[in-house]
């Protein structure tokens, strides 16, 4: 048995200001329940919207046999415990704690982007997943696809527009896309954190409307070619044992409602199927595995990401986008294709802590 003092500091990071708050908040409380007390002594540590940092204070212990269900901590109940108004307070208060490895389970900006993953670098923290270079080309969709391009990775056309652009002449801009990608368009905020920022216009009035919707809180809008075919997605995970990152098996996802694997699809109980291994032929799934393998090594990835794509009626696997920090919740799907591997939750989590280190 591990003794008290020996057991590895842990501080799980969840919240956030995005639109994926209480998504990132129900994925903390799986990663905390799944770190043995015997190994661990954990601290979870929650980020409100408005970006105060809430941490317990040193006597805090987790409830009940964390390790037994996510349902025995609750990130809403916070009485007691000390708020930083800002992150530079909080990671002092931490490294005094003698913190050994930080987990974020943030999604969007601040969690995706880099940011806290420079806040932790210049603490001095090590931490689970990309660093601040990886995390910010891949939070970026204009930058990855272009990255996807170069490398000759097969990724659906668009076009980027500055967000000024479109306050006047929306129509004729919205023509041009018809008539270069058809209807449907799908619009995005390339820096959009959710699929709560992904719109799927059938028509030039849709179009307007996302426009409404998405450009006041973007810099740029992406419109894509929308992709007709089966959606799939694979995760790679680093792998101590195998001595590098290895693709999971693959996942197929299959909406129940919506025409693509939007937020309630993804989060919802009646939400999308979500079916591993993905019934494809075995040379399909190999392909789509090492397109995931080769994303996560040409961003410079590490500890875990998960690969959007679509296979289309013709065959070809058309990568969306790339996502480095993949929910962690009951219905996530790296979590899904790591029980098919044959890793169970708390071995999927304490592999990750193994890979925890500072940018080089």
């Amino acid at each position: 048995m591990v003794s008290r003092s020996d057991r590895l500091r842990i501080a799980v990071l969840m919240g956030g200001p995005s639109s994926e708050h209480e998504v990132s908040l129900q994925g903390g409380a799986n990663v905390l329940a799944a770190l043995s007390p015997e190994l661990f002594h954990v601290r979870p540590v929650v980020i409100t919207k408005q970006g105060a940092w809430r941490i317990p204070p040193r006597r805090w212990a987790a409830p009940t046999g964390t390790s037994a269900s996510a349902d025995a901590f609750d990130a809403h109940d916070t009485e007691g415990w000390r708020e930083h108004a800002g992150a530079c307070e909080a990671l002092v208060a931490l490294r005094e704690w003698g913190v050994d490895v930080a987990i974020p389970i943030l999604h969007g900006r601040f969690g995706e982007d880099g940011t806290v993953q420079a806040l932790l670098a210049a603490a001095n923290i090590p931490f689970v997943g990309s660093d601040t270079a990886g995390s910010a080309v891949a939070f970026d969709k204009v930058r990855s696809k272009e990255v996807f391009r170069y490398h000759g990775i097969d990724t659906p056309d668009f076009d980027v527009v500055p967000a000024g652009d479109l306050t006047s002449g929306r129509r004729a801009r919205i023509g041009g896309w018809a008539e270069r990608f058809n209807y449907p368009l799908v619009l995005k905020n390339p820096r959009g954190g959710s699929t709560l920022e992904v719109k799927v216009a059938k028509d030039e009035g849709e179009a307007l409307t996302a426009i409404e919707e998405l450009a006041p809180g973007a810099d740029r809008l992406m419109v894509e070619e929308y992709v007709a075919g089966r959606e799939l997605t694979v995760g790679v995970i680093e792998d101590r044992e195998e001595g590098g990152p290895i693709a999971l098996p693959v996942v197929e996802i299959r909406p129940k409602a919506a025409g693509f694997f939007d937020y309630h699809e993804k989060y919802a109980p009646d939400g999308a199927e979500e079916i591993c291994p993905a019934p494809i032929p075995d040379d399909v799934a190999d392909a789509a595995r090492a397109i995931a393998l080769q994303i996560h090594l040409t961003l410079g990835l590490r500890g875990l990401s998960r690969t959007d794509m679509i296979l289309t009626e013709d065959g070809r696997l058309r990568v969306l986008e790339v996502n480095t920090l993949p929910g962690m919740t009951e219905r996530g799907l790296v979590p899904l294709a790591a029980a098919v591997k044959g890793w169970d939750f708390p071995s999927l989590v304490a592999n990750l802590v193994r890979t925890a280190r500072l940018p080089s």
